[in-house]
């Protein structure tokens, strides 16, 4: 009969009571500290549960090893046909389906992505595991390898270990994921760093040795960043990515692995995300890179917060919009320090904010009998890009206060004028295009300015929004409109003095101006100086 505590099971080492990773073996006191999710413990605490796992182990044993068995797992001169009859017949069937399971939900996992950006908490989609299961798995599969005496169980069993601990390191990183604070990026950084060297050198799993590698350096690029270090930052996000496009080449080549694209375009897009916060952070007036945290600290918080009564900013929860934004932002900021052009207004003002510039293509009918002709005019509208801000504070579903609101104050004709057919528009926008026909390229003044909390898309939209708005409101309107797409052109920073009482949001459009561009301390928090 099989001893109660095999010799093979004692090999486990001292692990982790909270995500079942192994623990330092050089530590002295009563305390020890995990470097891969950062629990505290008591080393009594740390041995209970391997004695646990070792309970575990052994009723795996008696499960799949026949009575009798005790002395070939035990070790010692034995019969490798009598080894190799013992791994087939029992360890492996009872392995198999475990490990096609932890194997299933493991991609599932991998098929989103895998890191945060700075100060922000992210769910990861199909993390609901327990760690310590995965690294429980691995101990059972580590402690049958002595019946493995062919190359095929071999193999066989090293890929299982594989996948198990590249399983376990990811749920642990998804626990570090779900929280804000910037001392995770070691811990992530060091789980996928060891979770990629338990893949490499295997092919049949090299696209998660890619990607594993280029997550470790976007961890460690991070860290580097909030500690101030943007050049080493800089110099690990482009060691990075050229591992995730390798991971995706070798994905798209081999059907059971395409499931992992959607995760590897997430990581990309993260990975650009965080040059551009080196960008941002580089390009600071005062020579000091961790000066403006703080504010992209607000800016990343806000463009992906809920709105007030659960709604999201469209597109909030995609990886895309913020890596869009971020783009945006540095931008603006080479501008700030005169190492690039963006669009600008000449005008007093204490603050710059931004407007997107959507030129509208429309026609109208006009006149009457033989009278009658179509017109077709090219209209402009400015559309305030903090507007998230003003459309997700409450009663602000009117898209009409945070545009120029060009129908509502379109010229008046007669009746007379219109039965001739001599009206020119139905929209009055010229104001608008004088203003941004008088902005030019340049380096954004000397005080502080506000990024887009919106994409050239989420413009387009809003606009379209905004013109069934109009329609519904004026009924002349939408007997007469026929339109054309919206086109977002470009974007212009406009000086300005938000929240004093009489002053329009943009000067020199006076009750053109948007209405709302959100509220005066949030936009002091979000500008950079």
């Amino acid at each position: 009969m099989m001893p109660s505590t095999p010799p093979l099971t004692q090999t486990v080492a001292l692990r982790c009571r909270s995500c079942g990773a192994p623990l330092p073996t050089d530590t002295t006191g009563d305390i020890v500290r995990c470097t891969h999710c950062g629990t505290s413990q008591r080393i009594v605490d740390a041995q209970a549960f391997v004695d646990q796992i070792a309970l575990q182990i052994n009723s795996f044993l008696r499960s799949a090893v026949p009575l009798g068995a005790g002395a070939i797992t035990g070790g010692g001169t034995v019969d490798p046909i009598a080894r190799h009859n013992l791994f087939v017949q029992g360890i492996r069937p009872a392995l198999d389906s475990e490990y096609r399971e932890m194997k299933f939900r493991c991609f599932d996992l991998l098929s989103h992505g895998q890191m945060a950006l700075p100060f922000i908490a992210m769910g990861t989609s199909g993390a609901a595991g327990d760690p310590r299961q995965a690294f429980v798995f691995q101990a059972k599969v580590r402690s049958v390898s002595t019946l493995a005496v062919d190359t095929e169980s071999q193999e066989y069993l090293s890929d299982i270990d594989a996948i198990a601990t590249t399983y376990g390191h990811l749920l642990t990183n998804a626990g570090l994921l779900s929280k804000s604070g910037p001392e995770r990026y070691p811990f992530l950084a060091r789980n996928c760093g060891e979770a990629a060297d338990t893949l490499k050198g295997r092919s049949r799993l090299r696209a998660l040795y890619e990607r594993l590698t280029g997550l470790a350096l976007i961890a460690q690029a991070i860290d580097g960043v909030i500690q101030g270090d943007v050049r080493k930052g800089r110099d690990s996000l482009r060691e990075a990515t050229p591992h995730l496009l390798k991971a995706r080449e070798i994905a798209l080549q081999n059907f059971d692995q395409s499931v992992l694209i959607g995760g590897i375009d997430e990581d990309l897009s993260m990975a650009r995300a965080a040059l551009s916060i080196v960008d941002i952070l580089s390009a600071s007036p005062t020579g000091n890179p961790t000066g403006g945290l703080r504010t992209l600290e607000v800016l990343l918080r806000t463009v992906t917060s809920p709105a007030p009564g659960g709604a999201l900013t469209p597109g909030s929860t995609n990886m895309g919009r913020t890596e869009n934004i971020l783009a945006q932002t540095a931008a603006m900021r080479r501008a700030q320090v005169g190492q690039g052009n963006v669009r600008v207004v000449r005008a007093p003002g204490r603050i710059s904010l931004p407007y997107w510039i959507v030129e509208v293509p429309y026609s109208f009918q006009t006149g009457a009998l033989w009278k009658a002709r179509g017109v077709e005019v090219t209209d402009m509208i400015l559309v305030a890009a903090t507007f998230p801000l003003a459309m997700n504070a409450p009663g602000g579903a009117d898209p009409s206060t945070v545009v120029t609101d060009v129908f509502a104050a379109r010229e008046q004709t007669t009746w007379r004028a219109r039965v001739a057919g001599r009206e020119t528009a139905i929209s009055g926008g010229g104001i608008v295009q004088q203003v941004v026909a008088g902005s030019v390229p340049l380096p954004l003044p000397g005080i502080p300015a506000v990024p887009p909390l919106s994409t050239q898309e989420e413009a387009g939209q809003l606009v379209q929004s905004y013109l069934e708005w109009s329609r519904r409101r004026d009924t002349e309107i939408d007997q007469k409109l026929r339109l054309s797409l919206p086109r977002v052109v470009d974007i212009v920073y406009i000086p300005s003095v938000p929240g004093t009482p009489g002053a329009p949001a943009v000067p020199g459009l006076g009750s053109l101006s948007p209405r709302n561009v959100g509220d005066p301390a949030a936009l002091n928090a979000l500008a950079f100086t």
